[in-house]
């Protein structure tokens, strides 16, 4: 089909010509729809009634022809679980499971729909066609053999109606094709009774073919069924399959039986291949209707089809890639074309009937030729025998269903997609898709149960939730004539010549050449010829001289090599020439005419011994000449010199091939040996053999064969071990044994084991007869009859059953009204129904329901039997009873999710709950304490409605309900959005503005890309979910969309819940194009200029980003063919791929980067040139007579200067020196600092860097600063309340709450208090930290509070004229309040981004401080940034590793490296930071704890600061260290843990008193004696020593650098990460500083420089420098006094880099500031870098700045200690109380509220106060 093509021209003229026939012009198609709840899965209709079914998850709808509801059956959700096996009473773990329908099949004789489902391991049910709410039948206790569908949701069912005829009678059955699910039945075709007949019982299995039901062939190849249907006495199923478990390539196979088969001797499969190497090789859905007049012409006169009568059934498919691209194709195939192949498939195994008992399948035996079940596995077509299709349209979107239907001669298909469309196809020689179909376009996948009435009037389209039903008009005019010439991927030259025009429907195919072609056709084709050359891979020449005749065929395909052919007399009629796969030189040459309808075929015969087939009947049955040689097991051509009783000849009659068959037992028991017999024949070639037997199930294992009596064998057997399944499928092998060949076999039986699933003595006595199971009293199991070895005492079938047992009843909890079902559960319950005479609970009768009884299937499970009960007492009665509905109100529309709470809610179970709305339903979606459900559309016209009445029932007598609980409202509304368009990219900010946003729960943005007519375009849907939303604005990013087309059009829908509104206008434009830069240099003031087009189209310049390198470009202005990027102040820097920076070197390329919301584009690379770099040219110019004038003036004092050069000289000399070595010091520090730091990164990649949790963090920085410090009320959280008076204080301090949420109040309050003198500074910090805790949980309030407090205090500021002084220092209660609003707001920030590089620095400073020594005492280091801590002594030491073994945590030791100057108090320091690394510093044990213990020889020395032993120095003791106790490098210590705080002396002293007088006496200290720096202080008497003392300390300066070297690049990141505004931004920064300008351009006297300082002020000295100096704030870690040092020192530059004014450094300077006085404008530089780069972000507005800090509010407000808060701040209002109260009577405000009267009152709850009330 895909050579035909269309003549388009032609096709309007006769349109209009079809439709002035028809008298009229072409009416308006009417469409009906219904709408379900839930996706729809099968669509039927019944052909008598018109009535169509809709099969739906959790529901079965009955509607009318023209699609009106008359009833609806509820199907789920139901209790149950993916492992149990019903009844689901007798499982555990069960929950609320969806009903998926996965089989709807009308049957008709009596009156009957069979619904099948996806609980129960997929039951069926039989409802009424009539009425679908009345079950005919359904049971859950029939066992596995009942179990139809599938419960996976992947696994896809399809089944056809048929009979089946026993014993002369003739049952109603319906045949079921099914995939494979892990907890399915393996049976993939099955047949099912729908009556109970002797031992079947109604949806059994009445049908065993080991073949198509076998455990190990089901799940190795997987199967997805699209179809089945019944066409002249045969039963067609249609699926994909995958090769292999492990292959997800698939292949379309059709199936067929004969309908009245018992058996399915007469199973056989078909591969169907679609398009150009089987490209759509997975089927979707199909369609089985006559072609029509005019199809079934093109058909036939395509030559691919055969004869093709317009009578004849085809198969019409829609399928697709397997590897889910996004295309999908049409194809076509006769039945009488799969039949006759299938013929062939047969034919190719055997050539006569090897079974005589076969019956007729309407009277075509040629069908029992063979049959699958005498093959391991189904009789499959091999890949030579699929039939061949070629694609008639293909589209690039998913084709999901197809119909067709015919009218006036001409055929019309409807496709339908993936995306919800359904198009016409008029199908001819011509194809052509000429309109869309009826119905709107829903963007859901269309059903593949796409049909039409039995009138073909009205067409059913399905999609996922709704169903539509259109009248459906068809006008298909003839399309002209249809000849096709293909010539394609010709790689070389080909001549034609055609002199005389072509005749009709002639086909020339020329595919895939490879080489030169030469082709001439003089005179005209003949009509309807076919030549088909594809993929021909080398030299081909043919000459067509005469013409060829009529329809010959010429089929050339995948010949690999070298091939000659030459015709050169004319070809006689319908020739078939076919050269297939051939793989070697062929040379072939027809010089005379070929006789008539001759057909050549040259097929290797090695090829035919291999496959499915047993190897010599597939050699010898073969069509193609093949004999077989039973000596050396070999196929070969068929050769008359070779004979002999080894060698079979081609269909030899007479002689068969040697085979085994009719193995007895074919039952065969697990771990029972048991002989089997079979038949051999045609072993004369084997006589005086011996052979062995085996199965892949025991592949160790191998019996000889006995011979028996004629033509009989046997073995002993196997002894079988198998628990994977009941029931397997063995197939045996036999060898012979000499040359260990295998001989054709059919040797199949079934392994049972009777255990498996029968594990209580029910079960086992419920087995079937054939089993011979029985119960064995002494092995308390269920065995083979033949295993039970207790029969001496009696016959096992006879054992009773063990006494029943009760274990549960459920539920536990019912109302007392009763009306709900009761499950008993217990095992031994009995074996039929009958044998349950009679239930009570609690001595009420029960009724008994009998159809719900079943026996157990499996153990543990309890065995239950269910009954319903009027009034009883059980377990606890309750009534429940329904309090309060959340929330209580929602949009009309529905969607929204409600929970329902109360007492008692989970009385009975999930199953009998219902919930409604004022009539509206509401699908319970969770089942507990609480009840929660999705709300239905409220469809009454009044808006809003009534408060109405939400109602719970249980059962069928008790009801609770909420009055007045909730109300429907409008559907929001949407009054305009913005902007009106976006970039295909995405990524654009829209807003969209309305009114009742707040009702809904979820909003969605959905573009859809649609196609009003058939473009080829695939028509797919964007979602995006909103950013955030409050009840007037919704902000969403722009989906990005994929536009395949310039006119493909896009419309975009705003879903709220359930309502959805088009969004108009709203346009996407293409992306914006770039031209090439044409400056390529530029520099720190050059301005950039982009030209392309199309920039403004969606976008704004403040919306618009750009970057060179690393660094941001402000867009100044934007065009759209122009934007002008202003340059930034610093240079930037190359990225890598990854996005690092690369080593700064001025040459590197810079890319250009534009981002307009999702989009980047790189629209070139530049070079970045420094003003240094020009000026450079200049120096040496300026340089050199500036050198020959000093050089001349040094000339000229030489001589006088002659001892100071020398001087000079020498100092400088030693100045290089130092610097070297200064350099090379920070070198190996850097890099050892690298080294050591290498593990502390990798913990910290692995998430250990130790933040302290919310609550801490807060308590920490708002209250540790206190005068009680850690101890402070805010922290413990313990207030010292009398238990009697708790409740009242509880009471009152909410009221007190509520008065603080009064702003009149709260600002009143505030004011007294700053206006009195003893309200100091220290109780301000205090009073603001309390206030923020009280008021943590409306954190919006508390900013306007602050913003109010914040805009007085500017204005006194600015009035002043000191403006600048604002916000310097806490002088105010606004100003903690601002300070503790940053920390509130960065404390995400923190954990995010810059708390790894403040950790990291952190943890460098601490490591490398500890290098070095560290004086115990005095607190000072030989390594620090500080000068004032530095450790002016040469202090000998050396570095030893310890090996460290803990005391009962095991024999692993742990190195660990000190120094021998460290005390013993910083060795276990050192220790066990080594040892409990992992764990923050809170959970570590503490030093005075923990005690170490010296092992050196047989005894141990404990180790102690001081002792006996200390050193004397006059009156000054040393403290003890590693080098006083003499240890040495990998000397082992003990750490152990003491119950009581360890003394500083050794345990093993005695006295304490003496201890105590020995340290009374002492002086300690540690490094450096304090006499002896007090001593050099004194000595700076003088001049002279005045510059000696300063000069031996700067010779220790250098440490300073070299400690600076070492950290610079963890100070530097630690800066970058707070001050890159290219990064992340908290939002609170911006939307600060924006109020901050704003309120600046509101004073004449506020400039820049002013605003700097009030930025600076609020957030890096105000909240930075105090994180930087107390790292324990945000971290569990431990600060020392050494590391506080150096920490002051770096947040000492931070503060000076904020700062504008400039520094004058001179060499009085402090050391700190020199140190960094290099760096100082660098970050000088990223300060103002940031403030500018955040005044260019987008703006945070007043609700997004709300919404972040109510998400604060919620998620951290509960773990704060509120109620403390409160309580404190009233001590406060207590303290000022008389002021308080004078304030508020002064304001009117509120004196109208009432003030002071509530606060009177709560002073009166909480003090017993006296007031005037």
């Amino acid at each position: 089909m895909a050579s035909w093509v269309q003549a388009a021209p032609l096709l309007p003229l006769l349109l209009l010509f079809c439709l002035t026939a028809a008298g009229g012009p072409l009416q308006e198609e009417a469409v009906l729809d219904f709408s379900s709840k839930t996706a729809i899965n099968n669509v039927v209709q019944d052909p008598r009634s018109g009535r169509v079914y809709l099969g739906a998850i959790n529901t079965i709808y009955q509607l009318d022809a023209v699609l009106r509801e008359e009833a609806r059956a509820e199907t789920g959700p139901r209790e149950d679980a993916r492992t149990c096996t019903p009844p689901v009473s007798a499982c555990q773990d069960t929950k609320p499971s969806p009903n998926v329908n996965k089989l709807l099949l009308v049957h008709p004789a009596n009156g009957s729909l069979i619904v099948c489902g996806s609980r129960y391991r997929g039951i069926c049910s039989l409802l009424n066609l009539t009425n679908v709410e009345q079950q005919l039948y359904y049971s859950d206790s029939k066992g596995e053999r009942t179990y139809v569908a599938s419960i996976e949701d992947g696994v896809a069912v399809v089944g056809v109606m048929s009979t089946y005829v026993k014993d002369g009678n003739a049952f109603n059955v319906f045949l079921v094709g099914k995939g494979y699910g892990s907890l399915d039945s393996s049976k993939l075709i099955s047949t099912r009774i729908l009556q109970d007949y002797r031992d079947w019982v109604v949806f059994e299995s009445i049908v065993e073919a080991s073949t198509v039901q076998a455990t190990p062939f089901v799940p190795k190849y997987l199967h997805d069924f699209r179809h089945a249907f019944k066409e002249e006495g045969f039963v067609y199923f249609l699926f994909s399959r995958t090769m292999g478990s492990t292959d997800n390539k698939n292949f379309t196979f059709v199936s067929r039986l004969c309908e009245d088969d018992p058996h399915y001797y007469s199973y056989t499969e078909l591969q169907l291949n679609c398009g150009p190497g089987n490209r759509y090789n997975k089927v979707q859905a199909a369609y089985v209707a006559s072609p029509g007049k005019e199809l079934a012409r093109g058909m036939t006169e395509s030559g691919q089809y055969g004869q093709v009568l317009p009578w004849h059934k085809v198969l019409f498919m829609v399928a697709s890639p397997y590897d889910d691209s996004a295309d999908s194709a049409l194809c076509m195939y006769p039945l009488k074309a799969i039949n006759e192949r299938l013929v062939d498939l047969i034919s190719a195994c055997y050539t006569v009937d090897v079974r005589s008992d076969r019956p007729p399948c309407k009277n075509k035996r040629e069908i029992y030729i063979v049959g699958a079940d005498f093959l391991p596995a189904p009789l499959a077509s091999k890949p030579e025998f699929a039939l061949q299709a070629e694609v008639v349209i293909t589209r690039t979107s998913i084709l999901t269903a197809v119909a067709v239907a015919v009218e006036n001669d001409h055929t019309i298909a409807f496709l339908g997609n993936s995306l919800g469309e359904v198009y016409k196809v008029h199908l001819t020689t011509n194809p052509e898709v000429y309109s869309r179909g009826p119905g709107d376009t829903t963007g859901e996948r269309v059903n593949k149960n796409l049909f039409f009435d039995a009138g073909h009037s009205h067409l059913y389209i399905t999609t996922e939730k709704k169903v539509q039903s259109s009248i459906t008009v068809l006008y298909s005019p003839p399309l002209p004539f249809c000849t096709v010439i293909h010539y394609r991927s010709l790689q070389s030259s080909i001549t034609v010549l055609y002199s005389h025009p072509l005749l009709f429907c002639t086909v020339l195919h020329y595919r895939s050449l490879q080489s030169s072609i030469t082709i001439l056709y003089s005179p005209p084709l003949p009509f309807s010829t076919v030549l088909h050359y594809r993929s021909l891979q080398s030299s081909i020449t043919i000459l067509y001289s005469p013409p060829l005749p009529f329809s010959t065929v010429l089929h050339y395909h995948s010949l690999q090599s070298s091939i000659t052919i030459l015709y050169s007399p004319p070809l006689p009629f319908c020739t078939v020439l076919h050269y297939r796969s051939l793989q070697s030189s062929i040379t072939i040459l027809y010089s005379p005419p070929l006789p008539n309808t001759v057909t050549v075929f040259l097929i290797e015969c090695a090829s035919r011994a291999v496959g499915v087939c047993p190897r010599c009947m597939s050699c010898v049955a073969s069509p193609w000449g093949c004999q077989w040689n039973t000596q050396d097991h070999t196929c070969l051509d068929v050769d008359g010199t070779v004979s002999g009783p080894q060698i079979i000849k081609h269909r030899q009659v007479g002689a068969l091939c040697p085979q085994f068959e009719n193995p007895d037992p074919v039952l065969i028991p697990v771990g029972f040996k048991t002989t089997i017999s079979f038949e051999g024949i045609n072993l004369d070639v084997y006589q005086d053999r011996t052979f062995t037997i085996g199965t892949e199930l025991m592949r160790s294992l191998k019996e000889d064969v006995r011979s028996e009596d004629g033509p009989f064998y046997s073995f002993s057997g196997f002894n079988f071990s198998f628990d994977k399944s009941q029931e397997t499928n063995v197939l045996f092998y036999v060898k012979d044994k000499e040359t260990g060949r295998k001989i054709d076999s059919t040797l199949n039986v079934t392994l049972y084991n009777c255990s498996l699933g029968r594990e209580d003595c029910s079960l086992c006595k419920n087995a079937a007869p054939k089993y011979s199971c029985v119960w064995c009293a002494k092995r308390k199991s269920c065995v083979y009859e033949k295993l039970c070895i207790d029969q001496a005492t009696e016959d096992p079938q006879d054992t009773e059953c063990p006494d029943p047992q009760i274990t549960d009843i459920i539920p536990r909890y019912g109302p007392v009204k009763g009306g709900i079902s009761v499950t008993i559960k217990g095992s031994n319950l009995g074996i039929h129904k009958d044998d349950i005479k009679a239930v009570s609970v609690v001595g009420v009768p029960c009724i008994h329901q009998e159809d719900r009884y079943a026996v157990s299937t499996s153990a543990p499970r309890d065995t239950p039997a269910a009954s319903e009960c009027g009034v009883f007492s059980y377990m606890i009665l309750q009534d429940p009873i329904a309090s309060s509905v959340h929330p209580d109100k929602g949009s009309k529309a529905g969607g929204m999710v409600i929970t329902i709470s109360g007492s008692n809610l989970d009385t009975a179970t999930r199953e009998d709950v219902s919930v409604t709305v004022g009539g509206v339903v509401c699908a319970v979606e969770t089942f507990g304490a609480n009840i929660t459900c999705r709300m239905g559309e409220y469809r009454a016209d009044k808006v809003p409605s009534d408060l109405l009445m939400v109602t719970v029932k249980y059962g069928k007598s008790t009801t609770t309900a909420v009055p007045t609980a909730f109300q429907f409202w409008e559907n929001p509304t949407i009054l305009d959005h913005h902007p009106k368009g976006s970039f295909v990219c995405g990524g654009r900010t829209i807003v969209v503005t309305g009114s009742g946003f707040d009702l809904i729960q979820n909003a969605i943005m959905r573009v859809q890309a649609s196609a009003d007519e058939w473009s080829g375009m695939t028509p797919t849907e964007y979602l995006q979910e909103a950013l955030n939303k409050n009840d007037t604005v919704l902000r969403f990013l722009s989906p990005a969309v994929n536009r395949s087309s310039e006119t493909q059009v896009f419309r975009t829908f705003i879903q709220l819940d359930n309502w959805v509104r088009e969004l108009k206008p709203f346009d996407y434009h293409p992306n914006p194009a770039f031209n090439p830069l044409t400056k390529k240099i530029i520099t720190e003031t050059s301005i950039i200029i982009v030209t392309g087009r199309g920039f403004s189209k969606a976008m704004t310049a403040k919306e618009a980003q750009a970057f060179v390198g690393d660094i941001p470009y402000f867009v100044n202005t934007l065009q759209d063919d122009k934007l002008f990027l202003d340059p930034p102040s610093s240079q930037p820097r190359a990225l890598s791929k990854r996005h690092r920076r690369r080593r700064d070197t001025s040459s590197d390329p810079l890319d250009l980067l534009i981002k307009f919301g999702n989009g980047e584009w790189v629209v070139g690379s530049v070079h970045y040139e420094r003003k240094n770099e020009v000026s450079l040219l200049i120096i040496p110019a300026v340089i050199v007579p500036m050198l020959l004038i000093i050089l001349i003036s040094v000339y000229c004092y030489r001589r006088k200067s002659q001892q100071a050069e020398r001087e000079y000289e020498k100092v400088k000399h030693q100045l290089e020196n130092l610097e070297e070595s200064v350099r090379d010091r920070c070198k190996k520090e850097f890099t050892d600092l690298m080294i050591e730091m290498e593990d502390h990164t990798n913990d910290l990649s692995e998430g250990r860097i130790p933040f302290l949790d919310y609550k801490t963090y807060t308590d920490r920085v708002f209250f540790l600063p206190s005068k009680d410090g850690a101890n402070d009320v805010m922290i413990t959280g313990k207030l010292d309340i009398p238990e009697a008076r708790k409740a009242i204080v509880a009471q009152a301090l909410n009221q007190f709450s509520n008065l603080l949420n009064s702003k009149t109040f709260l600002i009143n309050f505030i004011k007294t208090l700053e206006g009195r003198p003893d309200f100091n500074a220290r109780a301000k910090v205090y009073f603001a930290s309390l206030l923020t805790v009280a008021l943590h949980g409306k954190l919006e309030y508390y900013t306007d509070i602050m913003r109010t407090l914040l805009l007085e205090l500017m204005g006194n500021y600015v009035d002043s004229k000191n403006p600048k002084l604002m916000l310097r220092r806490s002088e105010t209660v606004v100003e903690r309040m601002l300070c503790n609003w940053m920390s509130i707001c960065l404390y995400q920030f923190l954990k995010d981004s810059a708390g790894e590089p403040l950790y990291k620095l952190f943890r460098a400073i601490k490591h490398q401080i500890e290098k070095g020594p560290v004086d115990a005492r005095v607190k000072k280091a030989k390594y620090t940034l500080n000068d004032t801590g530095l450790l002016g002594d040469d202090v000998e030491y050396c570095v030893l590793t310890l090996q460290v073994l803990v005391h009962g945590e095991g024999p692993d030791v742990t190195p660990v490296k000190v120094l021998n100057c460290d005390t013993v108090s910083q060795v276990k320091e050192k220790i066990i930071e080594a040892v409990y690394r992992n764990l923050p510093y809170s959970q570590r044990p503490k030093v005075d704890s923990v005690t170490l213990e010296w092992r050196p020889g047989s005894t141990g020395q404990i180790l102690s600061d001081l002792d006996l032993t200390s050193q004397k120095e006059g009156r000054w003791r040393r403290i003890n260290t590693l080098a006083h106790y003499n240890v040495r490098d990998n000397a082992t210590l003990v750490l152990s843990r003491v119950l009581h705080t360890q003394q500083n002396y050794d345990q093993n002293q005695d006295n304490q008193e003496e201890r105590n007088s020995l340290l009374d006496d002492d002086k300690v200290f540690h490094l450096v004696r304090p006499d002896e720096l007090d001593e050099m202080k004194s000595k700076r008497g003088s001049m002279k020593d005045k510059s000696m003392t300063k000069g031996i300390t700067e010779i220790y300066l250098t440490r300073l650098l070299s400690v600076k070297g070492t950290l610079q690049q963890f100070v530097d990141d630690f800066f970058r990460s707070v001050l890159c505004s290219g990064a992340v931004v908290p939002p609170a920064i911006k939307y600060f500083f924006d109020f901050l300008d704003e309120q600046a351009l509101k004073h004449d006297n506020v400039d820049e420089e002013t605003i700097h300082i009030w930025k600076t002020n609020s957030l890096p000295l105000r909240f930075w420098v105090n994180i930087l100096k107390n790292p324990h704030f945000i971290f569990d870690v431990h600060v020392t006094e050494v590391v506080d040092a150096s920490l002051s020192v770096i947040a000492q530059t931070f503060m000076d880099a904020c700062t504008k004014s400039e520094h004058k450094l001179s060499r009085d300077s402090p050391s700190n500031k020199l140190l960094y006085a290099k760096e100082i404008s660098t970050y000088k530089k990223m300060v103002d870098d940031y403030y500018k780069g955040i005044r260019q972000m987008v703006s945070v507005s007043d609700q997004d700045m709300n919404t972040h800090l109510a998400e604060v509010s919620r998620t951290h407000t509960d773990k704060l200690n509120i109620q403390v808060a409160l309580y404190q701040l009233y001590q406060y209002a207590s303290k000022y109380y008389d002021g308080i109260i004078q304030s508020l009577d002064e304001d009117p405000a509120a004196q109208s509220k009432q003030l002071t009267l509530r606060l009177q009152q709560i002073a009166a709850a909480l003090e017993n106060k006296v007031t005037d009330l």
